[in-house]
This record gives C-alpha cells, structure tokens and sequence, in this order.
C-alpha cells in the first residue's frame, strides 16, 4: 500500500514533524510511505526521517537552486483557498502557486491513503482530492485552539474526507458536536471522526535515576506553554530545596521575557535557558522530574516522551492531552488550574515539593511511566492507523463503493498492523472506540489511568472474512479518467460538490507519481505521471496491482556462436581473470573511509562508552584516535574491536578516565585505518552525560582535578571537553546584592589544601597584566569538601577602570603569600562543556549610570568580572498580536531576541 503524508514545512522541528517522523518510520516497515513538503526552505531536514521514506517538495525556496519558485508571480499572490496567518504570504505559507502545486499533486498522485497533518492541507485535502484513494485528515492542535477562520474552514472540509483523527478523545467528542450529522459513518458525505494518539518511540537512552536534583521542561518558548508559570512556581520551591536546578529547552519568541523573569525573580543561577537540543531524549535522561505547565495540550509529545526516560511529570491538569497519558498518582502528578493564576502557581509548586521531598514516589513514578509509554509506540500507533484503513475501506463497500485497488496494497500490511495493534494491548473496534468517545464527551478523563491497559484505545476490529487474502489484480482502467475533485478555488463548504462518484479502478490511469524508492537526503518534486518509473513492490506485502507496459521490448536472443565460444574458453579464462585481479587487489589503493557514527555515554568512573556504527568502520584493523585541538597532548589511540564482533550492528569501545591521561583542552574524536592512518572524523549521534550531574568529582591520587564531559560540535562532530588542574575553585553560587556579590565555590587538589593556610586572598588579575589590580580576603568552611565564599564590593572594578569599559579580570584564590601558586575560580564540574550561553548572571548597574558590572563565565568556564556600558533600554515597539492558539501551532516566524538584562558573552 503506498501511503502519503502531507507536511506544510517537512525541514522544522515541531511536534506536527516529529510525529510524522515516527508514524512514517513505522509504517514503513509494511508499506511504501512518501512524505510530500509543500514547501522546502533548507537542504536537510531537522529531524532524520527514516530512509525508506521517500521524501518530495512541492515548492523550491532555496534560491541557489535550480527550480526556485520565489520569483514566480503566483508566489507573490494570496492563496485562493485560505490563510491561517496574517504574515503567511509575506512568508510564502499561503500562496496562490502553492494551491496550484497541491492540487496537481492530489490530482497525478497514485498513492492509495494521503494523510494531510494541519487545517490548510485539509483543506486542499477536501478540494481537490480524490476517491482514488482514501482521504485523512490529522488534527494536531484542538478544536478550540484555532481561529474563527480556520476552524470554519478545516469544519466545512471535514465531511468531505474519509477519516478525521484527533490525538486526543476528548477533541474527537468536541469535532463530533461541532459538526452535525459527522461520525455517525452513515451520511454519504461523512467522516468517520477518532482519535489515534501521536506515536513516541523508546529511546536508545539509559533512564534516569532520579538522583540529580533537576527538574527539566522542553518545547517551544511560547505563551500557551506558560514557562512563566513554572518560573514562578520554581521560585517557591527553591526557597526550601535552594539545591534544586531547573532546565528550559527550547526557541521562541518568549525567550527574551523569561529571560527578564528568571532574573527578576533572582533565578538566574538555578533556572537556565539552554536553547534548543536536537535528540532531547538524552536532556529528558537527566531530570528527576519532568514539568509541563501549559494552559492547553493538545497532546502532549513531550510528556511521553520524558516518560519514554524514565521521568516522573507534574504537569498542569489543562485540557485535553496531560489527562488522557498521566494517571495521577500512579505515573505522575496533575495539578489543577486554580480560579486565579496565583491558585495555580501554589499547587504546581506543591506538586513539584511532593516529589522533590518523596524520592520512593519518585521511583515508582519512574517505573510506572515507563510502562504507560509503551502504549504510545509507533508499532502500536501504525498497526491503529492500518486498522482504521481496513474501517475505512468497509465504509466505503457498505456504501456500493469497490475499493479493490486499495484493498490489494493493504491487505498484507493490514494483517501484519492488526497484530502489532493486539500486541500491545487489549483493545476494541474502531467504532467501538468512537462510540465509547461520544458517550463519554472527552473518553480521556475517564481512561486518564488507564493508558498502559489500552481503555479507550483505537484499534480495528478483525479483517472480514476474504479481505486479507492474497491481492488480485486491479481492472482495466476506463478510457477516461475521472476528473479531479473540486479543482475550483471556493471554500471548502463548496470543495466537495465535483467529486465523481468513480471507483478505486480509475486509479490504474495515473501513473506512479512520487512512489519510486528515493532517499531521505535527496528530495525531489514528484515529476510526471506519465514518466516517473513504477517501483517495485516493497517487500512483504502484495504486489503493485497496475498493468504491465504491452511495449517492453524482449530480451535479444543468444547467438549460437557466443554460447560455444564461452563453453570452450570459459575453463581457460576463469583462472587467469582470478589471478589478475588477485594482482591488481593487491596494488590497488586502499579503500575511501567512510564517516564513522557513534553514540557516547558517560560511565559511572567518569570513562567513555563510545559505540560505533560497525558497517561505517574500516574492514582492516583500525583505531579511535583522541586529537588535541592545540597539540597541547599527544594523541591517545584506543584499537578498535574488528567488525565482527559488533553486536546489533554497532562495535564498542572504552576510553578509560584512569587508564588515559588528557591534557586541558578540547580533543576531537578519529576513526584512524591501521594501514595507511588515514582518518576520518567522527559523527556524534547521541551523547549521554546524565552521570556526570551526580557522580563525584574526578580527583586522582594526587588530587588533580580531572573532568571529561563529551558533546557534540555545533557541526555535528564528537569531542571531549577535557580539565587538568591541579588545583581548583568550583563556583557554586553567585549572588548579586544591594553592593556588592557574593561568590561561594567548592575547593579542590591545592585550594583545598592550602585554604586554611596564612597569606591566601582571592585576587583579581586585568587580561593586560600580570600582577593582580586587587585583593579581597574569603571565608572557609570545613566540610568534606572544604568551601569558601567572598564578596566583590561593585564599587572596586569600577574605581579600577580607565574609562573606557573595557576593564576584564580573572579570578583566582591565591594559596599563601604572595608568591603562592594560584588557583582558578570556574564551573568545570557538571555536564556542560561550554557555560557562557547558559549560566547568565544579570548586570547590575552602578547608580543612575549607564555602567554595570558583569560576572560571567569565560570560553574555558571560568569566573571573570568586567565593566560593561549598560545603556537604559528604549519602550519596545508594540508587536501584532498572536493568538494562542496560533503560537502552539508554530506558525509565525521565529523574532530575533530582543535585549535583554543578560548579553551575549563577548570572546574573551
């Protein structure tokens, strides 16, 4: 069966994409799957869809390429159908040549079920689609999210389509009494409305355990997810547990505001900001408590997705999705949305207090979340998906209908997604399920315990008898192919009204459009029907059912004389072809490396666990190579085990933290041929540094301080970021006062010893000299691991200054007189190889001044106070207002931050 899903922009990272993303990789397994982008903006997509898919474009809006449709004047005209926004033209959204190039594909596609995925392409999906196939539409939002607009033109599209699938029940009950006469699978012109969740697949991640006092959100920074909210109700909680953190991940135009609110609040030094992490399933692995605080879910992927790690989620009791996964209690804890938003930030913060003060619920949330996230698996969400195809196909044969080409592709895959759906749980028919849904309004609340077990859960009832036999082949295909449906430009009130009423064996006039096996990493727009080449049936299901070409040419005969001359010359021949080529094998240069791929994680001692893709390795023996970036250390080389024995395709290697000495600096990582040592740069996957939060401190015998923590490079590489210090001050805590700011650190190797000794201070050193410019005297606190803390008077940078702003000094603790060695002040310990985007502390301004002094951390993580202008920021510009509802539908394009109290790092 070959199946099509439509995407507005397929290169993003919404949630809308990344369900695509896993229900396509799953169905994949069964069936040929294309992903078709309206629009393409970037040469890769952001998110890996699987290779089999086969992935097209309908608009070309790179203009280095050739075929750039943004000089096309009909890409400057508004969209006759609709706009969902009032800057979707100006962004090429909603464009009249985009109309176009949809309705030409609905009408050339020989694609058996076409899933559009937002309002818009339902909308094209209504008016110009077809019976050929079968016609589905995604709501990834709710009902209530849209705009008046959008919601009156997606609501007239609707019963013109097959089949309408929201992703949570309650949503569905919503369409069903918003839409009269739908649902009911009765009406001529109706559509059966469900609901099938979004699928989240396991992770290839070691969960969590709880152990790292880290609480940890993630999604795009917008208003509906209200981050403000979970600030507030962090600072609450902090005042009790002030050893608690708090992590954001995410873009979006509210990230200058809760940048201002976490310093307003004088959260700046545990609530963090720390941009967008692509997998974020390894962020997930970190937290001890997963937070969604949002005003509306219309699913929630992030919460399965953190549960899918082991994490335990406190999220706001909102409507629709958090209701429908967290069984509260059980899993996770919901808490209600108050009468005032003041109601709801003290129970938010009394149900993230319950779980940082219980860590025995915590582990059995953990446990429990584990298994309510298998329910959401891809096998499981395809295997619904195909079972409401066989629904679908029943409906239309109760009406008169003969689906026999769509049944002949799906009758294999079919069967196979009926026993994944069964697998995973015990559910009912898909009508059974609807039915549940209208009867209980939302069906969400009252299953909200009930995920692992399946209540609610759609699933088709068995294939009738004679549908899932072998596939026949479809009838000859009339003279004339049925005309396209609704090809005018009206609205989708009046789209369906030229549909024909033509069977699926019309569909053997179109050619296949778009269904040749492609890659993943070269798009293409579909061509046309009459040209493209006709795939080959994808493996395990039944064959195309179109008709052989009558023109194909037969293969030319033999000639009489060749076969004889090969009987008789063969046996002399062979052995000398063998040897020549044993010949040229041997002086034959050696074969082109290919990039290595790994997935790192950190293990308990703090060594690397580095596992490489055997079939990108080298067939002869070969090494990874550690690489100073500054040839500050020789280069560490660790034999690689031979590809076979690579367990489940992937061969593992150890860089022992005891057994390898790396000098301060940042090392690169090297798959290195024995051979000929030719080498080839590794490609990071994944990297997991959850341990790294709560193991202690890498101190040798001698106490050197000695921390390793790998990531990947902003180009996609694996490196390690490597300390070697002999002595070290570990910033803890850094606050800002009335006068002055206080620094607290932890102290290791030589600071700890020499802490208490006569003559120390803590010194402050100017970039340009070598002497320090000032001294201030500390405190010690003994303890298993000896600390200090010390105030910087504001007033003392700012009398060192010349006048120009531009006074920078690093800070050290000297350990005895004033020759003593001296000793950094940083944070090198944790999981982060670079602090100077996330650790933000706020400048503080000098009087009525336009001068501040600012505390930052440096490219090497360590402690710097320096004089910065801080001029008096201008009223903002009043911004067009955005809706809700629009923002947790991604749409808009992503503003530049605006200035905020806490500026980039400059390069030191």
């Amino acid at each position: 069966m070959r199946i099509a899903f439509l995407l507005d922009n397929a290169y993003g990272i919404g949630g809308t994409i990344r369900s695509t993303v896993n229900l396509s990789r799953a169905l994949a397994d069964r069936h040929t799957v294309e992903v078709v982008s309206l629009r393409r903006t970037v040469r890769d997509t952001a998110l890996t869809f699987d290779p089999r898919v086969r992935m097209t474009h309908l608009l070309e809006l790179r203009r280095s390429e050739r075929g750039h449709d943004g000089d096309d004047p009909r890409f400057r005209e508004a969209s006759h159908r609709f706009t969902e926004g009032a800057d979707h033209l100006q962004r090429g959204v909603a464009t009249h040549l985009g109309d176009l190039r949809v309705e030409e594909y609905l009408r050339e596609t020989d694609a058996d079920v076409v899933i559009a995925t937002r309002p818009k392409i339902n909308d094209y999906l209504a008016a110009y689609g077809s019976d050929r196939y079968l016609r589905i539409g995604q709501e990834h939002l709710t009902h209530s999210m849209h705009s008046e607009h959008v919601r009156s033109h997606q609501d007239a599209a609707i019963p013109l389509l097959d089949a309408f699938v929201t992703v949570s029940y309650a949503d569905a009950a919503n369409y069903r009494a918003a839409i009269a006469g739908t649902g009911t699978e009765t009406a001529e012109h109706d559509a059966l409305i469900t609901c099938i969740p979004n699928a989240v697949p396991a992770v290839d991640v070691e969960p969590s355990d709880g152990e790292s006092r880290l609480i940890v959100a993630a999604g795009r920074l917008i208003k509906v997810k209200r981050y403000d909210r979970l600030l507030k109700a962090f600072a609450i909680v902090s005042q009790r547990h002030p050893d608690w953190r708090l992590r954001l991940y995410g873009r979006g135009r509210q990230q200058a505001a809760l940048r201002a609110r976490i310093d307003s609040l004088g959260l700046y030094d545990r609530a963090f900001l720390m941009g967008p992490h692509a997998p974020i399933e390894a962020e997930w692995a970190k937290g001890a408590i997963a937070a969604v605080s949002s005003d509306a879910e219309s699913f929630g992927m992030t919460l399965v997705e953190a549960m899918h790690c082991g994490v335990p989620v406190v999220s706001t009791d909102c409507p629709y999705g958090p209701g429908e996964i967290i069984s509260n209690g059980r899993d996770g804890l919901l808490s209600p949305l108050g009468p005032t938003e003041k109601d709801s930030v003290r129970a938010y913060a009394d149900a993230l207090t319950q779980l940082i003060e219980n860590p025995e619920l915590r582990y059995r949330m953990s446990q429990s979340a584990l298994e309510k996230a298998a329910r959401y698996s891809p096998e499981r969400i395809a295997g619904e998906y195909e079972q409401l195809i066989e629904k679908l196909l029943e409906q239309r044969e109760s009406r008169g209908a003969r689906p026999e080409r769509i049944r002949a592709g799906a009758a294999t895959g079919t069967a196979a997604g009926a026993g994944a759906a069964g697998a995973a749980a015990e559910t009912g028919s898909v009508g059974a399920a609807v039915e549940a849904g209208a009867a209980g309004g939302a069906g969400g609340a009252a299953g909200a315990g009930a995920g692992s077990e399946g209540a609610g859960a759609v699933a088709g009832a068995a294939p009738a008898p004679g549908t899932s036999g072998p596939a026949t082949a479809a009838p000859a295909p009339p003279a004339h192919p049925a005309p396209p449906a609704g090809t005018g430009a009206g609205t989708a009130g009046t789209a369906g009204t030229a549909e024909t009423a033509g069977t699926a064996g019309t569909a053997g006039t179109v050619a296949g459009t778009g269904a040749a096996a492609g890659s993943a990493s070269e798009p293409q727009r579909p061509g046309p029907p009459a040209t493209a080449p006709a795939p080959p049936a994808a493996p395990g299901h039944a064959a195309d059912a179109r008709k052989p070409s009558p023109a194909a040419p037969a293969p030319p005969r033999s000639r009489p004389v060749r076969r004889f001359a090969l009987r008789v010359a063969g046996p002399v021949l062979r052995p000398a072809v063998r040897a020549w080529r044993r010949h040229t094998a041997a002086n034959r240069p050696a074969a082109k490396l290919r990039r290595p791929v790994a997935r790192t994680r950190v293990a308990l001692d703090g060594s690397l666990v580095i596992r490489l893709l055997a079939k990108r390795l080298p067939k002869t023996s070969s090494a990874l190579l550690l690489r100073s970036r500054r040839d500050s250390g020789a280069p560490r080389r660790i034999p690689l085990p031979p590809r076979s024995e690579a367990v489940d395709g992937w061969v593992e290697v150890r860089v022992d933290h005891a057994a390898h000495t790396l000098s301060e600096d940042r090392w690169d990582t090297y798959v290195e041929r024995a051979a000929d040592k030719k080498r080839k740069r590794v490609q990071s996957e994944l990297v997991e540094t959850a341990r790294l939060l709560s193991m202690p401190a890498p101190v040798d015998g001698d106490g050197v301080l000695t921390p390793w923590v790998p990531y990947t490079t902003l180009d996609g590489y694996l490196a390690v970021r490597a300390w070697h210090r002999t002595g070290h001050a570990e910033v803890t805590s850094i606050e800002l006062g009335q006068e002055s700011c206080t620094v607290r650190a932890e102290l290791y190797g030589r600071a700890a010893r020499a802490a208490a000794e006569d003559g120390g201070a803590v010194v402050g050193v100017a970039r340009s000299k070598s002497e320090p410019d000032f001294e201030l005297p500390f405190e010690v606190a003994e303890g298993f691991v000896p600390s200090l803390s010390f105030e910087v008077p504001y007033e003392l940078p700012a009398a060192l200054d010349s006048g120009n702003l531009k006074g920078v000094w690093d800070l050290w603790l000297r350990t005895g007189g004033e020759d003593a060695p001296r000793v950094r002040f940083g944070r090198l310990l944790g999981d982060l190889a670079d602090r100077k985007k996330t650790d933000l502390v706020p400048r503080v301004r000098l009087g009525e001044t336009e001068t501040g002094v600012w505390f930052y951390f440096s490219l090497i993580n360590d402690l710097v106070v320096a004089m910065q202008p801080l001029p008096y920021e201008k009223p903002p510009t009043a911004a067009p207002a955005k809706s809700a509802a629009a923002e947790a539908a991604g749409q808009g394009a992503p503003s530049a931050p605006s200035a905020s109290s806490s500026p980039s790092t400059p390069a030191p």
